[in-house]
């Protein structure tokens, strides 16, 4: 395909689609209703299929997709179809999975799969004469989601490779490839990537403020959900939106567009079996409107005083089977402020999830209504039995955004600078005055490199250590780590365990400056910053492996506490790498704690109430043997040590799934992100870590070996240990991955 030449005028009229009822249109005369001024509607028909994954997956190709225009907008209107019969040949078989409409209504970008061995692509269509051109991209690579930027410019989501030689994470389940933001200019240069998350980021749309909202998969233990979050255009200055801090819905909030500035409409629905489809919810981020849409008081906008109106409360906003009549929605596009908005939607009706279809053979079939919510009412516009007709929207113009961008300091040389005015600032937990002693950055990984699909029993994704910044005494730190990789954080004490965990993953583009007010403080409140006055300021941030490439961000026999990065539980046969867990317990365990049942190890057994499985014990055992193949199951089918399975437990999602049952004499001896929790550590009784080692206790029990008269652990082992619960008590690291050689 030829590179796109011709670039686009941005329009300068603002679209307003009053009136209201629920008639149809036309061009001129007395407004009828919501689209009394809209001539025609541009609507994506994509054939129906009836999965496509979580709610994040974006590979789906069925041929035969088209973008029609429906004039005028009414269920007696003329569909035309606009894209791609006048392309040529080589489109007749494509699929394309979404579009935006430029702002001087004049062109379309939309992302297309010509055939089922190619990925999708960028491409630009022209309303003149229906020409299509190919915006120039990796061919190797998926580009999706794309949205126009002011400045002829296209924001996108791909699975491009950011980092140089790392391959793209895969997510936590599907273990698809993760895409995340990307922008480029409509000729095909200047491409850019913007820095990854662990998992996906997806469905961007531009506010009227310049920003992009965008929903984020979050996944790190036990948080699981998709958020709405903000960023510049520039990829930049990332910033939560709604539904991390108990706001939310549902389990996740997607394809989300402004009704008016801090408001927005969105599916609410579940992360699996939903086909991208659930509630709409009405979001406002502590804005206060009339029913006309105006503002009678200052804006607000922040996570923590987001509140939502349910605008379809009966549809599911869970996976469970929608009722006849009921169905989900797939999108929403708001027409006018109203306190009840009017809407272009596509719904389906019936059970819309993937499991109770496919056992019916049948899929689910989107159109187009206009949904009237202060009634609850549909329209029908659109409904081809053959297609999911999505993504419906006026042939109008708008206005375009100021591009909003954000400073980058040369002076990181391409690192990220992350860090805040004061840690004790928080919304979320209430700190004792001086108990942190400094901030412990950790970096995410998934099973891209060649691991397992699973780490461990607990099922956190990779972490490695990048080392702890320094609090200063005015509450303040910094530190410099890599760009574009997921990091997670930690406040720590003196003894190196965790106070409190940031729950999320995020990460900087090269050259980017991340300070925040506090650890998760409050998002109404401004962040002045002084130079000169912030302690760390004055010390200067703390170097964390900020410029050290990722195949060199590992330590497989590390010299010193400082130096551990991943901690390696142990080797199993045929496997590769070094172990940093294991050589504690058979240095210092194993002769009392070796699976022989006694006082010294207690068993517990778990069993199948239907019969169906034969019961199984487990006794307690510090040895690093393979775990039997009868308790597969319980460790959820993944290979790990009999060490490791009795300090981190069982699966307990496959536990709950299988519906088997535990009992005896049960306990959990690590809990993740939990060191100072965890029974063994506990036991341990570990001595002070930072600034320096010393003979401090962190409980005021006794010592186990101690007590038992053997040599006490070492200060890397004790801290070998408590990184080993506080980043997820995870099996494998890099340091031991199987499937890789990086010795």
């Amino acid at each position: 395909m030829k590179h796109l030449i011709k670039s686009i005028a941005i329009g300068a009229a603002l679209f307003t689609l009053g009136g209201i009822g629920c008639g149809g249109g036309g061009s001129g005369g007395e407004d009828t209703g919501p689209l009394g001024n809209v001539e025609s509607l541009i609507i994506l028909q994509r054939p129906k299929r009836n999965d496509t994954g979580d709610i994040f997956q974006y590979t789906s190709y069925v041929a035969g997709a088209r973008i029609v225009q429906l004039s005028p907008p009414t269920a007696a209107g003329k569909l035309t179809t606009i894209c791609c019969d006048k392309a040529g040949p080589e489109y007749a078989k494509i699929d394309i999975q979404s579009y935006d409409l430029s702002f001087d209504a004049k062109s379309i970008v939309f992302a297309g799969k010509l055939s089922d061995n190619q990925t999708y692509g960028l491409f630009l269509l022209q309303l003149a004469d229906g020409s299509v051109t190919q915006i120039a991209t990796d061919p190797q690579r998926d580009y999706v989601s794309p949205i126009f930027l002011p400045g002829d410019r296209v924001m996108f989501t791909s699975n491009a490779v950011v980092e140089a030689g790392a391959p793209q994470h895969r997510d936590e389940y599907e273990r698809g490839t993760t895409i995340q933001l990307g922008r480029v200019n409509i000729d095909g240069t200047d491409l850019e990537l913007g820095p990854r998350n662990l998992s996906h980021r997806t469905a961007p749309n531009l506010a009227s403020d310049g920003r992009v909202v965008f929903t984020q998969w979050d996944h790190l233990g036990p948080e699981n959900s998709g958020h709405l979050m903000f960023v510049n255009q520039d990829m930049q200055e990332l910033r939560e939106g709604y539904g991390k801090e108990g706001t939310g819905a549902s389990n996740s909030t997607l394809k989300a567009r402004e009704i008016s500035p801090g408001r927005y409409v969105a599916i609410a629905t579940a992360r699996n079996r939903t086909l991208n489809a659930g509630a709409l919810i009405d979001i406002r981020l502590g804005t206060v409107q009339n029913d006309n849409g105006v503002v009678s008081a200052p804006l607000n906008q922040s996570e923590a005083n987001a509140t939502y109106h349910q605008l379809t409360p009966d549809v599911p906003m869970d996976n469970s089977p929608s009722a006849d009549t009921v169905g989900r929605y797939y999108d929403a596009f708001p027409l006018n402020a109203k306190d009840k908005p009017d809407l272009l939607v596509s719904w389906a009706d019936g059970p819309v999830e993937s499991g109770v279809l496919a056992a019916a053979g049948l899929s689910a079939n989107f159109g187009v209504y206009l949904y009237d919510s202060a009634h609850q009412q549909r329209h029908p516009i659109l409904d081809d039995p053959a297609m999911w007709d999505i993504f419906a929207r006026p042939l109008q113009t708008r206005t375009a955004p100021n591009i909003v961008g954000s400073a980058q300091d040369p002076k990181l040389a391409g690192q990220t600078l992350i860090g805040s005015l004061n840690v004790y600032t928080s919304t979320l937990h209430t700190f004792n005055p001086g108990e942190i002693f400094g901030v412990r950055v950790m970096e995410g990984f998934s099973s891209e490199e060649g691991f397992p699909e699973m780490f461990g029993t607990t099922e956190f994704e990779g972490h490695a250590n990048l080392g702890v910044a320094r609090v200063q005494a005015d509450g303040s730190w910094s530190a410099k780590i890599p760009a574009n990789v997921p990091v997670h954080l930690q406040t720590v004490d003196i003894f190196g365990m965790s106070l409190f965990n940031e729950p999320v993953w995020f990460s900087g583009r090269p050259g980017e400056a991340r300070l925040c007010g506090g650890c998760h403080e409050s998002r109404t409140a401004t962040t002045n910053v002084t130079p000169g006055i912030l302690d760390t300021f004055a010390t200067g941030a703390a170097q964390l492996l900020g410029n050290t490439p990722r195949a060199q961000r590992l330590q497989p026999a590390p010299t010193s506490s400082n130096a551990i990065v991943g901690v390696s539980w142990g080797v199993l046969p045929g496997g590769k790498g070094a172990a940093l867990v294991q050589p504690i317990f058979d240095a210092h365990c194993i002769g009392c704690h070796n699976g022989v049942p006694g006082p010294a190890n207690p068993s517990y057994t778990i069993t199948d109430p239907t019969g169906a499985m034969a019961p199984v014990t487990w006794t307690f055992d510090l040895t690093g043997g393979p775990l039997p193949a009868n308790m597969s199951v319980a460790a959820g089918g993944g290979a790990f040590s009999k060490s490791y399975f009795t300090m981190a437990g069982p699966n307990m999602e496959s536990i709950q799934r299988n519906g088997l049952m535990i009992s005896g004499d049960f306990k959990v001896y690590m809990n993740p992100e939990d060191a100072r929790g965890s029974l063994v550590i506990k036991k341990l009784n570990p001595k002070q870590m930072f600034p320096a080692p010393s003979a401090t206790r962190a409980f005021a029990t006794a010592a186990h070996l101690v007590e038992q008269g053997q040599a006490d652990l070492s200060a890397q082992e004790f801290y070998t240990l408590i990184l080993a619960a506080d980043m997820g008590v995870n099996f494998y690291s890099r340091e031991n991955n199987p499937g890789l050689s990086i010795y």
